[in-house]
């Protein structure tokens, strides 16, 4: 019985057993799904669509005119209509109210053409005004002077808002087509920092004189139609001419660089001048 004991004394215990003999082996996780593809057809039709909407599109920026919508069936839609959470019930978007696209206004929507084409939107025609202010005295008749004066400007790309580190002049004698051959004008350059083609004119029609009893007063002087350049600073400098107030001597070459310029009326023995010399550009 001793020899029993101490033989049962030898094996392990219950608890011990199943610390040292583990249980079944848990099954492996499941293998994670695989992802679902897309059918051959479906992407070859969405490309499809794709292209047609990006030819409608260039073909309508070729002409000049305002690129046509593509159709709800190239734009990916399907032809299916979704409803507006802020219409009222029973509108649908794209029916009965302006879409998404069109109501945040034209940048958006224009943004939106040139992502799908690769073409950038068209270029907005307007007409921007310098206006001068300055202090006359016994002087009228302050004009630039000839085609060659010189306007001094900063210009700012309407596309990307990059605006010229240095002066640049513009002059009426010269002259660059613009690209497609639809006409010229006073200078065509293409923006340093996104490659776009703008351009902007003298219209020479719009030069006014600068006269006595415009003193003190802002007056338009000369308009320029901008197509993607807009000029934000203007520097006066020579070529200026002038006129005495009531002997008519003229004074040829004024600089108006330090905004004051006087001088002397040999006629009426009386001492001229322009001081004050101020700007600012006006939408026309």
């Amino acid at each position: 019985m001793a020899g029993t004991a101490s033989w049962r004394r030898l094996l392990p215990s219950p608890s011990s057993q199943r610390r040292l003999w583990p249980g079944p082996a848990r099954p492996p996780p499941p293998a994670p799904a695989a992802a679902p593809s897309w059918p051959r057809a479906a992407l070859a039709s969405a490309r499809s669509r794709q292209r047609e909407a990006a030819a409608i599109l260039a073909k309508g920026a070729r002409e000049g005119g305002k690129p046509p919508t593509p159709p709800a069936a190239l734009r990916g839609g399907g032809g299916r209509q979704r409803r507006s959470h802020s219409a009222e019930p029973g509108t649908l978007r794209g029916h009965g109210g302006r879409s998404g696209a069109a109501a945040a206004g034209p940048g958006r929507a224009g943004a939106e053409r040139a992502a799908l084409t690769g073409l950038s939107p068209p270029l907005a025609l307007q007409r921007v005004g310098l206006q001068l202010r300055a202090t006359l005295e016994n002087i009228t008749r302050l004009r630039a002077e000839g085609e060659d004066f010189r306007w001094y400007l900063k210009l700012k790309c309407g596309n990307c808002g990059e605006v010229s580190e240095k002066w640049q002049y513009l002059r009426l004698m010269d002259s660059a087509p613009l690209k497609g051959g639809r006409g010229s004008a006073t200078m065509v350059q293409k923006c340093k920092l996104c490659s776009r083609e703008n351009s902007i004119d003298i219209l020479s029609q719009t030069i006014k004189p600068y006269n006595a009893e415009d003193s003190e007063k802002f007056k338009t002087i000369v308009e320029f139609e901008c197509r993607g350049l807009e000029p934000v600073d203007f520097q006066p400098q020579a070529g200026f001419a002038a006129e005495g107030a009531e002997s008519g001597t003229p004074f040829n070459d004024i600089n108006l660089l330090e905004k004051d310029w006087n001088d002397y009326d040999e006629k009426t023995k009386e001492s001229v001048g322009i001081y004050e010399v101020t700007h600012k550009f006006v939408k026309c």
